[in-house]
């Protein structure tokens, strides 16, 4: 079995609510501390290592990307390097604002984090609800900049 362990209550523009922090086994014990400060959602059925490679499989494509301030010219300027990323939908963005924690199960509902936790849920609802295991780069608007230039 797997644990999720998520924010519980936030302090900073930097995190939400049910904003992953770790990955981790059934076989992990948290302290009181941890479990006053944190959420701990059970994923029954799964390992950690499922989860996480789950996760990595919604992270999306990113590439270096530069744009020399004069083309065909000697400088001693270094050109502007970004991160690039690529939305579902196939294009090219600008990555402006690295998520502090790049997931969130923040909209999964209680049904959905009732079902992950329950054993006698079928792989198909705990899937069906595992979709809401969500990367947070494009829940920033600052991250949805089109980078034209990639996308022809």
């Amino acid at each position: 079995m797997a644990q999720l362990l998520l924010i519980k209550i936030t302090d900073t523009e930097q995190k939400e609510v049910d904003d992953v922090i770790g990955f981790f086994e059934d076989s992990h014990k948290f302290s009181e501390d941890e479990k006053f400060i944190f959420t701990i959602q059970q994923v029954k059925g799964y390992t950690r290592e499922v989860i996480v490679e789950f996760a990595r499989n919604k992270q999306p494509e990113r590439k270096r990307i530069y744009k020399s301030k004069i083309a065909n010219v000697w400088t001693l300027e270094k050109p502007k390097r970004e991160i690039a990323w690529k939305y579902i939908d196939g294009k090219w963005y600008m990555l402006i604002e690295e998520p502090k924690y790049m997931f969130t199960i923040k909209n999964m509902t209680e049904q959905e984090k009732v079902t992950i936790a329950d054993e006698k849920a079928t792989t198909l609802e705990k899937l069906n609800a595992l979709a809401h295991l969500e990367c947070k780069i494009d829940m920033n608007s600052k991250n949805l900049v089109e980078i034209p230039e990639l996308n022809k």
